[in-house]
């Protein structure tokens, strides 16, 4: 895995001094097709490649959070990808990129993940905690809305929207409660997990730098948003309620890993016993 960590380095550091060269397109979504500029994406391949030399459990996880903190659109990828009628622009290079430094961070976890001990269980109250930050993150969001009015979105009134505040209410409801409560536990694995993972990670990375560029804005005497038309203070409301609830959602998510995982390795155990 090593190896596929390096080729990994070269290929994608090789594509972004390409970039930085000034060969970059031009790209539909604001800014560059990641979070960072070109030249620190470069350096942090070079970081990446020397980082499994001497392999560090948690510095190959941090490397892989930052992958993912920069590719953050790729939230926005997935949703305008799938929910074309909300307006958001779709710019496949852009995903093919972020794509890129997703896949360097899986590897990355898979490098960690093989050279460390297994992890013990979390205490079943953790999970409990994640699943009910994951619903008062949505109700704060779905609260803020309600304040400057629900005519008032940047998205077009269409099927598409319909889909997606259903969506958003079974990812803010629904999915915590399954991911902690026992009905959860008759769902294959990987119908929970999979949406937990991904979207609170996606969630998490995306508002996570939303929230930072807001408060460098702030800094040097900007507005967080002046061209989306709603009040500061929805913007100080919801992006936090967001990472609130993609916290919540990989807290409830990783409890339920645990707890499923135990029923999976009896299971296998029964199996070989009576084999």
């Amino acid at each position: 895995m090593r190896r596929a960590v390096v080729a990994w380095a070269v290929a994608y550091g090789g594509l972004r001094v390409w970039f930085a060269t000034g060969h970059a397109p031009t790209w539909k979504l604001p800014g560059n097709d990641l979070l960072v500029p070109h030249w620190v994406a470069v350096a942090g391949c070079l970081v990446t490649a020397l980082a499994v030399i001497k392999i560090r459990p948690r510095v190959l996880w941090t490397l892989a959070a930052g992958w993912v903190a920069a590719a953050a659109f790729i939230l926005l990828d997935l949703v305008g990808g799938v929910l074309p009628g909300l307006g958001i622009p779709f710019d496949p290079l852009g995903m093919l990129c972020r794509l890129g430094a997703i896949l360097g961070a899986v590897l990355l976890g898979v490098t960690a993940k093989a050279h460390q001990s297994e992890a013990k269980p979390w205490p079943p109250w953790i999970a409990t905690l994640g699943a009910w930050m994951a619903v008062v993150g949505c109700l704060t969001r779905l609260g803020a809305q309600a304040v400057v009015g629900f005519g008032e979105t940047p998205y077009d009134g269409n099927l598409s929207v319909v889909l997606f505040e259903g969506g958003f209410l079974l990812v803010g409801i629904l999915l915590p409660f399954l991911l902690v409560h026992p009905i959860g536990r008759r769902f294959p694995r990987w119908m929970l997990l999979t949406p937990g993972f991904v979207i609170g990670t996606g969630m998490t990375a995306y508002f996570g730098v939303g929230l930072i560029q807001m408060i460098v804005a702030v800094a040097q005497g900007k507005p967080p948003y002046d061209d989306v038309g709603l009040p500061d203070a929805f913007f100080w409301v919801a992006v936090p309620a967001y990472i609130v609830w993609g916290v919540g959602l990989l807290l409830a998510a990783r409890g339920y890993q645990f707890g499923t995982r135990k029923a999976t390795d009896s299971e296998c155990d029964l199996k070989i016993t009576h084999g």
